[in-house]
């Protein structure tokens, strides 16, 4: 056997093994046939090191999990910048909007590095419903869900980012994993509710598309209208005056 030949045949076992838990059966086998034809490598992330090009495709793998990423952390600088903007308003406790600041500034953090290495977002225009701004239950109710599928999410990305052998990606997914569980357990407090109450996270949804079936069920809308009476709301870098200082700003 050839040095390409083996290199090739390995390629493909790896792209079978970060398939299986990330993309339905029937796209997993045509995405592995194409594999086999003859896909290239590309270098998606620079530094971190080739990856085959059938892993970039929108139907999963490493590039749809980074810009599913980045995607919902465009989704949650959004939500959370309009809460402190209107957090008067909505009749949120002014000793929780600091804690609202500090989590902005940690999804902002997020959403840079996730750019930094070449994530795009899917969408930066957002639809979400009314009730998510009702009250102060309402949106601490909203975050928890929220921050309870991002977990997921990066439980995910961490499963497949260690299948490929991208061990930089699946530590930078689990150090934002564990930001995204604070956020969680704040939410869980805010609503009078144990903070701490699960001995290890939820792992129920096993592939991105489930993430987004699950934001959409809850009123989100990609880019697209979602369930229930409510708005567009446009990304946009969040004013100073929406984030405050927090430490260890870029993944280690």
């Amino acid at each position: 056997m050839s040095e390409h030949t083996q290199v090739q045949a390995e390629d493909i076992q790896r792209l079978e093994n970060v398939l299986t838990d990330t993309v339905p059966a029937v796209t997993r086998r045509d995405l592995i046939g194409k594999a086999a034809l003859g896909a290239a490598g590309i270098g998606v992330l620079g530094a971190l090191g080739p990856i085959p090009a059938a892993l970039a495709s929108p139907s999963g793998g490493i590039g749809a999990l980074v810009d599913a990423a980045v995607t919902a952390e465009a989704l949650a600088v959004t939500y959370l910048t309009g809460l402190v903007e209107n957090a008067s308003k909505i009749g949120i406790p002014a000793n929780l909007v600091p804690v609202l600041k500090a989590a902005n500034a940690a999804e902002y953090d997020h959403y840079r590095t996730l750019r930094s290495l070449g994530a795009k977002p899917l969408t930066t225009k957002f639809w979400a419903p009314n009730s998510f701004f009702a009250s102060s239950k309402d949106v601490f109710a909203t975050i928890e869900y929220a921050e309870t599928q991002f977990v997921n999410a990066y439980l995910i990305a961490i499963t497949t980012f260690a299948k490929a052998g991208k061990t930089s990606l699946a530590r930078y997914a689990g150090e934002i994993l564990g930001t995204e569980a604070e956020h969680r357990a704040l939410a869980r407090f805010a609503q009078g509710k144990l903070p701490n109450n699960v001995g290890f996270e939820s792992y129920r949804i096993h592939s991105i598309g489930g993430i987004v079936a699950a934001l959409e069920h809850a009123g989100v809308g990609f880019g697209k209208k979602g369930k229930g009476a409510g708005a567009f709301y446009e990304f946009k870098r969040p004013p100073a005056s929406a984030l405050t200082a927090i430490e260890s700003n870029k993944p280690a």
